[in-house]
């Protein structure tokens, strides 16, 4: 098998930080002034994947909180993207490398079958998994 064919669960990072959905948009922003990643899985108490918020949301937050300071007390869930494209853990590389080539998103989260988080997969992820294919 070609390394582009090797499942996500191979290079998918498992300790993933996750934000709830219910809590304040300015807990959110301190999460990702700790973690200097792109994007953060939004969660239900369940741990089931709902949502994603990029810096790119929290730039566009803070925009917004410049007319309006309660911006801060909003819930993550009004800010976070809906419907987002999610990996599996048996899925390949080549899908992955696929599905956020066409997206653009800089990370996908990985879920079971229960849509639970169990990892999260960014483009440095599959670059560095894939690298060794790319012809010279």
């Amino acid at each position: 098998m070609t390394r582009a064919g090797a499942s996500i669960e191979t290079v998918m990072t498992r300790q993933v930080v996750l934000i709830l959905a219910d809590i304040p948009l300015s807990q959110a922003q301190a999460i990702a002034r700790q973690y200097d990643y792109n994007g953060f899985p939004i969660v239900t108490i369940e741990g089931r994947l709902v949502g994603m918020i990029t810096k790119g949301d929290l730039l566009r937050a803070t925009r917004a909180s410049f007319t309006d300071p309660g911006t801060w007390g909003q819930p993550v869930s009004r800010w976070m993207a809906h419907g987002v494209l999610a990996l599996r853990p048996g899925d390949s590389l080549r899908t992955a490398v696929d599905n956020m080539a066409d997206s653009g998103f800089r990370s996908l989260p990985v879920i079971d079958d229960a849509g639970r988080v169990v990892g999260i997969v960014s483009r440095n992820d599959l670059m560095a998994a894939v690298g060794g294919e790319v012809p010279a």
